[in-house]
């Protein structure tokens, strides 16, 4: 992996996978996450021929904390990465946590941004008429239930949290939070995606719980863009079965996106809605985005 140095001084560091000049993607991880990449999930991608770029955000691996940040602010942090990568124009995609993410950069990135892929993203936590952590599991109740509470508390929730997925391993932490996972994710986490996905949760808390809480109290405060900003084709995937996320997030922000396309799917969970089909649906996204205007590769022209 590698970092960039942002114009304050700060470090951010990022991976990139896949053939050299092929669609490029930006991908944003869930919470808690990193720029590790898990091949159960970017291979379907890459084999496609996808250039894949992953990051870890401010607090998590090596990216430095950023205390107070917003998901815009994070978002507009990507937008120097893709300078940095000289690209001109870009997929993104999110995944639970970084799908308010993703949205903030095609919010920000209007011009190279060309879709933007959401799996089992979060709406707003002041969406309105979304009672936010209705339908979710144990943890997450307890999680979301210190939003409005001091940074103390939150911060004491994070780090029993975080504490849980630093001590076990991946079938440890189906056992433990089990409230979050049905059976088709429970499944997930006891093959490859298990494995990998401690790993890359593990590099992201390896400096402390900073990057959690950030992430956390940046998801349930004002994001600081505008929905109506994003005007691009949205292909949005949910599973009914989802514990973490629940599916009336997916709804809700399939009734507020402007060019949204919903996949509802019945039987899937916040896991197994994701695993080995990132590029196939990609290529859904890509298709609509042909439509419009061509998805410039990694480097094109240079």
């Amino acid at each position: 992996m590698e970092t960039l140095r942002l114009q304050d001084g700060r470090m951010l560091e990022y991976a990139v996978r896949g053939p050299e000049r092929g669609p490029l993607v930006l991908f944003h991880h869930g919470m808690p996450g990193s720029a590790v990449p898990m091949a159960s999930v970017f291979d379907s991608a890459v084999d496609r021929g996808y250039r894949v770029v992953t990051y870890s955000r401010p607090g998590y691996g090596a990216s430095t904390p950023a205390p107070g940040r917003t998901v815009a602010g994070a978002a507009e942090e990507c937008r120097r990465l893709m300078d940095h990568l000289c690209a001109r124009r870009y997929l993104v995609a999110g995944w639970s946590t970084g799908g308010p993410y993703a949205l903030a950069t095609a919010a920000a990135d209007a011009p190279r941004v060309m879709g933007v892929l959401l799996i089992a993203s979060f709406a707003p936590h002041d969406g309105e008429g979304l009672v936010f952590a209705d339908g979710m599991g144990l943890q997450n109740q307890v999680l979301f239930g210190v939003a409005s509470r001091d940074e103390e508390k939150q911060r004491a929730v994070v780090a029993q949290l975080a504490a849980a997925v630093r001590d076990g391993d991946a079938a440890d932490l189906a056992a433990g939070m089990a409230s979050l996972f049905p059976e088709v994710d429970a499944a997930e986490l006891a093959g490859a995606y298990g494995a990998e996905n401690m790993a890359h949760m593990h590099h992201a808390l390896a400096p402390g719980e900073e990057g959690w809480l950030e992430d956390f109290q940046a998801l349930t405060t004002p994001w600081g863009f505008d929905l109506g900003g994003v005007t691009v084709p949205v292909e949005l995937w949910h599973g009914t079965l989802d514990r973490m996320v629940p599916v009336a997030h997916g709804q809700w922000l399939t009734a507020h996106l402007l060019n949204v396309r919903a996949h509802i799917e019945r039987g899937h969970g916040h896991i197994s809605i994701g695993v080995g089909t990132l590029g196939d649906k990609l290529d859904r996204l890509r298709s609509r985005v042909r439509g419009s205007a061509p998805v410039r590769t990694f480097r094109e022209g240079l």
